[in-house]
């Protein structure tokens, strides 16, 4: 196309390695979205548990989906004119829808559990013959799968086109080509569905499935291509439409897809139970562990409220012990100050019965009556008594020299007075 010259050209240029800086973008995404898949894929088949298997599954279904994205965006390049070497990306989309019949694979695999029928039906019949034709099934049900997976991205590329017409525009040669595609997708999803039923029936065997391998997987992974010839003889051999028109096939094959999908509808129905069943259980689980660890809570609230009582308790009891001594040291302070009182009134009364002795003297003086002061008796032991100056004279130690003395000076005084 003529481009306006020079900066026409750059601009031509430009485009172009935007668009090849993008596609090796792509790739690059591809070739580590695959790689990624296939460590995922090894961790799938390594789990030793059901959760892990299932864990690792749902990774291997977001990883699988990237990979889909990827592919459409590379579809709509090789379909394009835009790019002019397409292996490559040819290449990748075919990596990538290999690795989709993978993920099938792996995904029908950890549906079939132990206790349903067909993981019943896989146990009990595992003799070669029933192992092919189960794979006969598998490969025409996966590549039925990949037809309506396909005519499902034709049928969302006519919206877009079809959207951005104009009303009284005709359809467009891509418009033709997708609508002759989704025909012809859908007579090999007709074809293939007839087969299943013929298989079931054993009107058919797995050769005859494996007979048409090789003619099916190039039409699937080359429809699209711009050099693709279509073979249109694939299923003579096998002589569908003499079974077809014989024995009603796809009227029958369709009353049996309702009976499917009425199975599929009551199996997802069961594990929708079986899953909200684990939830309840899983929040009864937590709901006990979380009455558990309350449970511990309070009993250690407990057991530091009881701690705390017994601290206080014996700090009162302690309280009330040191009051008590205190109590009892005061009465008997009291006690020896009475029995001071008391020796010293009876050495008082013993002092005035002597001739000579002024009893209010004998009862002022503590020291004759040999009996310890109150500072005495609180200090736990004798003290000596200090010499005490009167009236009367020096009363010693003993007490008893100054008491003589005392007597003499007043023997003299009552002499003198009378003189």
């Amino acid at each position: 196309p003529y481009w306006g010259g020079r900066g026409g050209r750059r601009a031509a240029m430009s485009s172009a390695k935007k668009l090849q800086s993008e596609i090796d973008r792509v790739l690059k995404a591809v070739a580590e979205g695959q790689e990624l898949f296939e460590d995922i894929w090894q961790k799938v088949h390594e789990s030793s548990t059901t959760a892990q298997k299932e864990k690792f599954e749902g990774e291997l279904k977001t990883q699988i989906k990237k990979l889909q994205r990827l592919r459409e965006q590379i579809k709509t390049w090789i379909t394009g004119d835009l790019v002019k070497d397409k292996q490559p990306l040819m290449d990748a989309r075919k990596r990538i829808e290999s690795d989709m019949e993978r993920f099938k694979v792996c995904e029908k695999e950890t549906k079939t559990k132990a206790y349903s029928k067909d993981g019943l039906a896989a146990s009990a019949n595992n003799d070669p013959e029933t192992r092919a034709k189960n794979e006969a099934r598998d490969f025409l049900e996966g590549c039925i799968d990949s037809l309506n997976s396909q005519k499902d991205t034709m049928e969302a590329e006519l919206e877009v086109a079809r959207s951005k017409k104009k009303s009284k525009q005709g359809p467009s040669d891509r418009e033709r080509e997708l609508d002759h595609s989704r025909e012809r997708h859908s007579w090999h999803v007709e074809r293939m569905e007839l087969m299943l039923r013929l298989l079931d029936n054993d009107n058919i065997n797995h050769e005859d499935v494996n007979s048409i391998k090789d003619d099916v997987d190039y039409y699937l992974q080359s429809n699209q291509d711009q050099d693709f010839q279509e073979d249109e003889t694939i299923y003579d051999d096998l002589n569908l439409d003499d079974y077809e028109s014989k024995d009603g096939g796809l009227d029958v094959l369709k009353q049996t897809k309702k009976e499917k999908e009425a199975v599929r509808e009551a199996e997802k129905e069961k594990e929708k139970r079986e899953k909200e069943e684990a939830e309840r259980e899983e929040n009864r689980r937590k709901e006990e562990v979380r009455k558990a660890e309350m449970e511990k809570k309070r009993k250690l609230e407990e057991e530091k409220r009881a701690k705390e009582e017994q601290r206080r308790q014996a700090e009162a009891d302690r309280r009330k012990a040191e009051e008590d001594r205190r109590k009892q040291q005061l009465l008997e302070q009291q006690r020896l100050q009475q029995d001071q009182q008391r020796r010293q009134q009876e050495a008082a009364a013993a002092a005035a019965k002597k001739p000579g002795m002024d009893p209010k003297l004998a009862a002022q003086q503590p020291g004759l009556s040999g009996a310890p002061s109150a500072s005495q008796v609180a200090a736990r032991g004798p003290v000596p008594a200090a010499p005490v100056q009167g009236k009367l004279g020096m009363v010693g130690q003993q007490g008893q020299p100054g008491l003589k003395q005392t007597f003499l000076s007043q023997l003299r005084n009552e002499g003198k007075d009378d003189g």
